[in-house]
């Protein structure tokens, strides 16, 4: 049987209640997948990075996965713009985190 392991990577810890949702969403879509999850808690480090992108290349360090989520808040951002940020950020994540990665 394969396995996945993701990571959430949000705003703060009340999006943790994210985590069952994408977790049914796999195991609906993927019956015959092992599914193991961690959120990303960054808060706790001595210095917790502040841009996002930052954020996403402690994430991928710290906690391995498979695959990434990345949660952001809509605040008074459109769903267009928070998507922007996101891509944009991934872009700039270092090209030896994401080789590493891979």
């Amino acid at each position: 049987m394969s396995e996945i392991t993701y990571t959430l990577l949000s705003d703060g810890t009340s999006d943790k209640a994210l985590l069952p949702i994408i977790e049914w969403t796999l195991q609906q879509h993927f019956p015959d997948l092992i599914v193991q999850r961690q959120w990303a808690d960054l808060s706790r480090l001595p210095k917790p990075p502040k841009t996002l992108t930052e954020r996403i290349e402690k994430a991928i360090l710290l906690y391995p996965c498979d695959c990434l989520f990345v949660h952001r808040d809509a605040e008074k951002q459109s769903l267009l713009e928070r998507q922007y940020e996101i891509e944009d950020a991934w872009r700039r994540v270092s090209k030896e985190i994401i080789e590493g990665w891979a």
